[in-house]
């Protein structure tokens, strides 16, 4: 197996004045197919389903571009973004009926593309103690195969507060991932919250948070929309959702400070400088 592939890169950006700004990435990545899934060896997953790789599999380019435009005033960040992934060719799952079985395999698929818009936005310092911040994303999937077609929506979001005073650091967070898309396998996003306190004494960090704490489940779904073959899990479990992180940090700095001390008192400095 040999292939050669050119994988081209560019970023941009420019600033309209001191407020306005853009930027724009895009990139061309070859992906290829893995040893399984290049591998014609039959495996018996129970008395209906074989899993089979396909040796015919090419690979295939993945195209990403991101624009962005951000406002930038005062207090004020404010950004709004639209992404476009294109798999031309992708490798996907295919299953397919082979006398009395249903067969698992790998084939280089018509192609899957996403397109993800969103706006985030960041508040602060207000009254020199409380920074806000939030986003919101929708994305939508197109999966184009041999013999199915799948459109699939979902949003996503976040919100965040920090509170700082003195050496006294408050936060709060909720987070919701949007849904997970590919070929044809649909798999909710994660919820996470947490609350977290941080205090500075001198160079030590003391920090405390608890991740989940007014959750006492986990939850997940997955949906395989295959018509051959299709089926929902759901997971669920109870009081493992709960977490308590507690965190220590010095901040050991001894050689830096003895220098500085060191030119206060002598008057002289020992670096070597580059001209």
């Amino acid at each position: 197996y040999e292939a050669w592939s050119f994988n081209p890169q560019i970023n941009l950006s420019y600033r309209f004045n001191k407020q306005w700004s853009t930027s724009l990435v895009g990139r061309i990545e070859t992906i290829n197919p893995s040893l399984s899934e290049l591998s014609a060896v039959d495996q018996l997953v129970d008395s209906l389903q074989i899993k089979r790789g396909n040796p015919d599999l090419k690979p295939y380019n993945h195209y990403y571009s991101r624009l962005r435009f951000n406002y930038n005033k005062g207090k004020v960040n404010v950004g709004l973004f639209g992404a476009y992934t294109l798999l031309d060719n992708a490798i996907m799952e295919h299953i397919y009926r082979e006398n009395d079985k249903f067969i698992h395999g790998y084939a280089n698929h018509n192609k899957f593309h996403k397109l993800n818009l969103g706006l985030n936005a960041r508040v602060g310092m207000l009254w020199d103690m409380l920074q806000l911040s939030g986003s919101i994303s929708h994305d939508t999937y197109w999966s184009h195969g041999i013999d199915f077609y799948h459109q699939v929506n979902s949003f996503g979001w976040e919100v965040q507060a920090d509170f700082m005073y003195k050496n006294l650091v408050l936060s709060a967070m909720y987070h919701r991932n949007a849904d997970f898309f590919y070929c044809e396998t649909l798999s909710t996003g994660e919820e996470m919250h947490y609350i977290a306190a941080q205090y500075r004494i001198k160079k030590v960090n003391l920090g405390l948070m608890l991740i989940n704490p007014f959750s006492k489940e986990y939850k997940r779904e997955e949906n395989y929309m295959n018509k051959f073959a299709g089926n929902k899990y759901r997971y669920n479990i109870d009081d493992t959702a709960c977490a308590i992180w507690a965190t220590l940090s010095w901040n050991v700095s001894f050689g830096r400070d003895y220098k500085s001390k060191s030119k206060r008192t002598n008057n002289s400095d020992s670096d070597s400088g580059v001209m």
